[in-house]
């Protein structure tokens, strides 16, 4: 099964997959922030089936480092982007 990104929507829990929409393109918000701004996952339906606990450790890591994650990783799986 193929990778995409999925959007965040702002106003639903981000780490319900509820609160994400596929993306047809690669998210240009890597300049980080507090708020979640896309997530790369295994899928390709409009709203991801699940978030793996490695991506939701990503999110959490991103929002108390304002650093898309994982820090340092040569693809980053959660980016985060200022209000």
């Amino acid at each position: 099964m193929a990778n995409n990104w999925y959007s965040y929507n702002g106003i639903g829990d981000p780490i319900l997959p509820g609160s994400y929409f596929l993306m047809d393109l690669e998210p240009n918000c890597l300049g980080g922030g507090t708020i979640v701004c896309a997530i790369y996952l295994t899928g390709t339906s409009d709203v991801p089936g699940s978030i793996p606990a490695s991506v939701k450790t990503y999110i959490a890591n991103a929002q108390a480092t304002l650093v898309a994650q994982p820090n340092g990783g040569a693809r980053h799986f959660v980016y985060v982007k200022d209000l």
